[in-house]
């Protein structure tokens, strides 16, 4: 399954539903933007007299940016054994 990370997400946001947004006005993200053109996710275009750079998102960007984020499964204590408090090395103590 695909989907779009954090950052992907974040900046298809200032896409959404908007068209065409100049992408001075975007922030800056080059691995990002890339990233998102590799995969079909937005597109590039020059525009006006000074040919500047536009960014849209595309409908394959949309889906992927609605598409859930997979949860990792998270390893837990086994039963009778809790997590220790954040700064004391996240050892395991004993409960009972």
């Amino acid at each position: 399954m695909i989907f779009a990370t954090h950052p992907e997400r974040q900046f298809m946001q200032y896409l959404r539903g908007a068209g065409w947004i100049k992408a001075r006005t975007l922030p800056r993200s080059v691995r990002t933007v890339k990233s998102l053109l590799q995969k079909g996710w937005i597109e590039k275009q020059h525009q006006g007299p000074k040919n500047e750079v536009f960014f849209r998102l595309t409908e394959k960007g949309l889906e992927a940016k609605k598409s859930p984020v997979p949860i990792q499964e998270q390893s837990r204590p086994a039963e009778g054994e809790e997590m220790s408090a954040p700064g004391l090395g996240g050892h395991l103590k004993k409960t009972g």
